[in-house]
């Protein structure tokens, strides 16, 4: 039997999260949640994701830094990341 794949959502708005959460579930994807920018790459580094959906505009650390920050670890340089309207792609 296949394992889920994990899709990590970071997000500051609660509703939001809950709504991702709810929906990929019902799909059947194993969802992990953070916050925060800080909480969201201690979870990347406590186990990898599959996929990261990351807001864009967060307190302390936007979306961009998040995803620049797991970039710079080559481990984990592909991992697929979507920044829901964000207009620039990380690096």
């Amino acid at each position: 039997m296949a394992s889920k794949k994990k899709i990590l959502v970071i997000d500051d708005e609660l509703n939001v999260v809950n709504m991702l959460k709810m929906n990929l579930e019902a799909e059947g994807y194993d969802v992990i949640t953070a916050f925060n920018g800080s909480e969201g790459l201690s979870r990347v580094h406590a186990g990898p994701p599959d996929l990261v959906i990351c807001d864009v505009m967060m307190p302390e650390m936007d979306g961009f830094e998040v995803c620049r920050r797991i970039r710079q670890d080559t481990s984990m340089d592909t991992m697929p990341f979507i920044l829901p309207g964000g207009r620039m792609q990380c690096t």
